[in-house]
């Protein structure tokens, strides 16, 4: 080894070791971000409507609040979802972002309002929305959720299938009201 070859390899060690006591610590946003959790997840298909060729269109959504499970205040948090078709699981089919998930800090133990997440891609089909989950071509898809706070790195918080289901839970009970169930001063509209 000759001494400028020495000399430069001796250079670069040298900070080497204060490099890896930096980076041992984790910054607060790091460490914020992996205490996130989500509840109240919950996945269906929206259907978007028709176009003129009469097809109807219907796109994935995610629904979803997140936790702050650590001991401090954690300020903006933005949320990413990422759509994947089950056949080819590396590939983006769709995404959403929020930049920011709440106007304030979510205080230790505070959750999120119900975060809404819908893909940018759509299944288009002369099927009814709720037969198309019966066609030959139905590929299933799955979001993967991942948050981050302030500089943090991206971090996944949950992945799930996408429901075949039309519309939110609950929804059902507004499409095709049973009239044993209409309160007082309610209108049954035909």
């Amino acid at each position: 080894m000759t001494a400028s070859v020495r000399f430069f390899a001796v250079l670069f060690l040298i900070p080497l070791p204060g490099l890896l006591i930096l980076s041992c610590g984790e910054p607060e946003s790091e460490q914020a971000v992996l205490a996130l959790v989500a509840t109240d997840v919950t996945t269906y298909w929206a259907v978007i409507g028709q176009d003129t060729e009469q097809n109807h269109h219907i796109r994935p959504v995610v629904r979803f609040r997140v936790v702050n499970r650590w001991g401090k205040d954690v300020g903006y948090i933005q949320a990413m979802a990422v759509f994947r078709r089950e056949s080819f699981p590396d590939e983006s089919w769709g995404s959403d972002f929020i930049y920011s998930i709440s106007e304030k800090a979510l205080v230790p133990g505070g959750q999120s309002n119900l975060l809404t997440l819908r893909s940018d891609s759509k299944y288009i089909s002369k099927d009814a929305p709720e037969q198309m989950f019966q066609n030959e071509e139905w590929e299933q898809i799955i979001v993967e959720i991942f948050v981050r706070v302030g500089s943090s790195t991206w971090i996944p918080l949950f992945k799930e299938e996408i429901l075949q289901r039309i519309g939110a839970p609950g929804l059902e009970k507004f499409l095709d009201p049973d009239s044993s169930t209409v309160l007082a001063g309610d209108e049954v509209r035909g």
